[in-house]
């Protein structure tokens, strides 16, 4: 086992007990019998996902339909029928779309050629131990967030209305945050491999340094001649970098732009209520303000990570732009400026199947968004009195 493996084994077990087919295929005898109760296991979290979060959807817009009370007994205009019914159809399509989506991405040889990209990138930089300690340290922040998030999430669910299922309700918390708990994983997975992949370019700038390190007692034709073989596999190892952002756009692609869609919907018809609230003098939603918080807070880590790899990989043009081979041959000084426009046109980033990027940039985006929305539905629901 590798290092890197080492490194990310306790989040590839943890993926494994909700059915996702995580790390390394390997060969093994029983190998048909793992992936079958592995796929049995994943089908069954699928399905309960499915199954809970639409009964929870369709039941609560029947009461508020047939009652005409909202949870905290106020009358419900027609714009607060239909603020509540979008966030329950937001939420429903969350939890569906990111879970059955990443389940089946799990299985696909997109998966398998991320990992094996980032498994054969390790053969080829040789990453030290500051390396494999950052990206354990990534995973134990991780799982921390991670266990803060499930016992939060709980306390407050065990006291929501949205689970309000009759005797069902006590099953229906558990799966509920099993459920849950599910999503924030796969969230947990993609920013550690964004944090691991900056690291690989990191460590990618570092080696630019060490390029035109040689002999001086070498002749000028040797010197030249190492400096194109060492910028040769630099070139095929950023290459390869550059794939593993590809692979992770091909994988979490749909589940950030169902997360971006379900936190931008979620900041409308939270930040409605919460005016709704303060206008009409009435107690504020505490769960919404909540929920409000830890949106913006997954938000925020998704835009860093995204943000972070971004700028650790467009600052390698610029390193690559302080390499002066001036004693090199004019063949060597068109390689290195020819590399140099490879690796600007590259310029990897995190998007959402290519609709945007993910990043800070997407922020003013949003809140712009957000209030002219709010100011709207703030109008309707004052005409609607």
């Amino acid at each position: 086992m590798l290092k890197v493996e080492k490194s990310l084994w306790p989040l590839t077990v943890w993926m494994r007990i909700f059915g996702f087919h995580m790390g390394p295929r390997k060969k093994r005898t029983n190998s048909s019998r793992y992936s079958g109760g592995l796929l049995a296991a994943g089908s069954l979290m699928v399905l309960s996902t499915i199954g809970l979060h639409f009964t929870s959807f369709v039941l609560e817009i029947l009461k508020l339909r047939v009652n005409g009370i909202g949870p905290n007994g106020t009358n419900v205009t027609t714009a607060n029928l239909l603020n509540t019914g979008i966030e329950h159809l937001n939420n429903t399509w969350l939890f569906i779309g990111v879970h059955v989506s990443f389940f089946f991405v799990s299985l696909t040889t997109n998966w398998k050629t991320l990992w094996n990209s980032l498994l054969l990138m390790e053969k080829n930089l040789k990453f030290n131990s500051d390396f494999h300690r950052k990206c354990r340290k990534s995973v134990s922040v991780g799982f921390a967030l991670l266990l803060i998030d499930c016992v939060s999430h709980l306390l407050v669910s065990i006291r929501s209305f949205y689970w309000d299922m009759g005797k069902m309700r006590p099953l229906a918390i558990i799966l509920s945050n099993i459920s849950r708990m599910t999503i924030a994983s796969v969230f947990l997975l993609f920013c550690v491999l964004a944090r691991v992949i900056t690291l690989v370019f990191q460590g990618l700038n570092d080696q630019i340094s060490h390029l035109t390190e040689a002999d001086k007692l070498l002749p000028f034709f040797l010197s030249s001649r190492i400096l194109n073989v060492r910028l040769e596999k630099w070139r095929r190892n950023h290459t390869l970098a550059c794939e593993l952002v590809d692979m992770v756009n091909k994988c979490f692609g749909l589940v950030m732009l169902v997360t971006i869609v379900n936190v931008f919907v979620s900041f409308v018809t939270t930040s409605f209520e919460i005016v709704s609230s303060v206008g009409n003098n009435e107690t504020l939603p505490f769960l919404l303000i909540f929920i409000f918080i830890k949106k913006s807070i997954l938000l925020a880590i998704t835009f860093h990570e995204s943000f972070r790899l971004q700028s650790e990989a467009g600052r390698t043009a610029a390193f690559l732009r302080k390499l002066h081979p001036f004693t090199a041959d004019l063949l060597t000084q068109i390689k290195v400026n020819t590399v140099v426009m490879e690796v600007t046109h590259a310029s990897p980033k995190i998007t959402a199947m290519e609709f945007f990027d993910v990043n800070i940039r997407l922020l003013p985006t949003l809140i712009g968004s957000t209030l002219t929305y709010v100011a709207i539905l703030h109008q309707v629901a004052a005409h609607s009195k």
